[in-house]
């Protein structure tokens, strides 16, 4: 059974940067699509997704580790191109799922948040079947055309479950390093509204939870003197409790000063 989503930060609450609302996808610099495709990048990946199934890090088979939609008296799906069957969505993190919510399921019931383990999405199966949902999308991106479906039949286990997850969230984990160290370069370059677009692209497209997007936002805006980038930055670290990074950009704020460090990516691995 799905367990509601009780005790934790209301994700319906997540503030937003307006600048991404007004041009949700930017694109990114062909350097960048070009670097995307390197073959290193894909040996990063697969490393990642052995040390993510190895424990510690390797979730229990019942850790509620997804998140679904619920409006009305069901989970939210979408009809595939073939205008019969549907899919199921499922997201990585219940803020994935509001930002999924806030973009696209602007009518209808009020939006609900469910959690379910590895477990329980194998037992969903034929419970969804009967309804006509034969396929499901891992972190459908609000602001992309296209989307990856996978069938049911892929998921017969837990185990199985897991892998898919840990493949998704490698290339989640290694695509924000990649567009985190280009935005850093580029600001170190002074190409501060190029950073600036890299970062937002990130947040849009492939991470909104990274800590270290947000605090570069909050140095850009004082490079670029937006003080509304700065204050949605600001409430972005709030809302994600990241105190050492709120306190560190408050320094520059003070300073007047922005700093674009060469980070570790301690805290792009989730």
């Amino acid at each position: 059974m799905l367990a509601w989503l009780l005790g934790r930060k209301n994700p319906s609450d997540l503030p937003w940067y307006s600048a991404l609302k007004a041009v949700p996808t930017r694109g990114i610099p062909d350097e960048l699509a070009a670097e995307e495709k390197q073959e290193y990048i894909e040996g990063e990946m697969e490393a990642l997704q052995r040390e993510l199934l190895d424990p510690p890090r390797r979730p229990s088979d019942d850790a509620p580790l997804f998140t679904e939609i619920a409006q009305g008296k069901g989970l939210t799906t979408i009809l595939l191109p073939d205008g019969v069957k549907r899919c199921l969505l499922v997201f990585s993190t219940s803020f994935r799922a509001a930002d999924y919510a806030r973009m696209q399921l602007t009518t209808g019931p009020r939006v609900q948040y469910l959690l379910s383990s590895p477990l329980q999405l194998v037992k969903q199966h034929a419970n969804l079947r009967e309804v006509g949902v034969e396929s499901l999308a891992l972190d459908r991106c609000p602001r992309c055309p296209t989307f990856g479906v996978l069938s049911l039949n892929s998921l017969a286990s837990a185990d199985t479950v897991l892998k898919i997850w840990a493949i998704h969230k490698s290339s989640e984990i290694v695509r924000t390093n990649l567009y985190f160290a280009y935005a850093v370069k580029s600001a170190r370059a002074g190409r501060l509204e190029v950073a600036r677009d890299v970062a937002l692209e990130a947040i849009g497209h492939v991470t909104l939870e990274d800590p270290r997007l947000h605090f570069l936002l909050g140095q850009l805006a004082l490079g670029l003197r937006d003080r509304v980038l700065l204050r949605e930055a600001k409430a972005m670290l709030a809302f994600f409790r990241q105190e050492m990074w709120e306190q560190r950009l408050d320094q520059s704020v003070q300073s007047g000063s922005p700093e674009f460090p060469d980070f570790e990516w301690i805290a792009g691995s989730r």
